[in-house]
């Protein structure tokens, strides 16, 4: 069991956090149309200021971030279901493993 924060987890249990996650995620992107709704009726009223949109750019960053856990989540499934199944494993090299996964999603989302 591989698990990128550096605990072992079951594959049930990463499956579970990444569909609370989504869950979530869902909630979150719901906020985020009733914001664009709300946003849309201010426009015509011509009340709004850059406010709104700059907290509808900060919700729609966090859904991202989100996103990107949940991504690392199923690549922890994928990891441990489909390279690492049956494969003598090295506890130094799932460190260093992880290390670099963690690294490589840092840079991914900063690259942006």
């Amino acid at each position: 069991m591989l698990h990128l924060r550096g605990d072992v987890v079951s594959e049930p249990d990463l499956t579970r956090q990444a569909r609370t996650r989504l869950r979530r995620i869902e909630g979150q992107v719901r906020g985020l149309q009733a914001m664009l709704d709300r946003l849309a009726g201010e426009r015509a009223s011509q009340e709004a200021g850059c406010e709104p949109c700059d907290n509808l750019l900060t919700q729609i960053l966090a859904v991202r971030a989100a996103v990107e856990q949940v991504g690392l989540l199923i690549l922890e499934i994928h990891l441990q279901r489909c390279v690492l199944d049956g494969l003598p494993v090295d506890e130094e090299k799932l460190r260093e493993l992880r290390h670099s996964l963690r690294h490589w999603s840092r840079l991914s989302s900063t690259a942006r």
